[in-house]
């Protein structure tokens, strides 16, 4: 940690495949991501385990930071934090990182959102 990178995030699912949901069509949605988004998911788990320290809090905060941008971009369809509080979607990536560990923090993130569109 400690340096900011920036990592361009593809995500391609179909249907059975990681339970991360599905895009309209089956498509590929590619994005540039900075931060801790970029992190793998084994840092997102390791930085857990001390859950006041800069590391946890920083994967926190860019976790509901990128999942706020979406519902501000969904057009009051797609709102993923609608009537959940942090420690819901923290515990979700929790489960999703020790089942995943080397996919980026960003693609936790993302898969939160198909999960849970309203």
């Amino acid at each position: 940690m400690g340096v900011i990178t920036a990592a361009t995030i593809t995500l391609i699912t179909a249907t059975g495949t990681d339970g991360a949901g599905e895009l309209p069509g089956g498509a590929a949605h590619a994005y540039t991501a900075i931060g801790a988004g970029t992190d793998a998911c084994e840092t997102w788990t390791a930085d857990r385990r001390q859950p006041l320290g800069s590391g946890a809090l920083q994967d926190e905060q860019w976790v509901l930071g990128f999942l706020s941008g979406i519902g501000y971009e969904g057009e009051e369809v797609i709102d993923p934090l609608v009537g959940l509080d942090a420690q819901a979607v923290w515990a979700w990536v929790d489960d999703y990182c020790q089942a995943h560990p080397l996919e980026k923090i960003a693609a936790a993130a993302e898969a939160f959102s198909y999960e849970h569109p309203h």
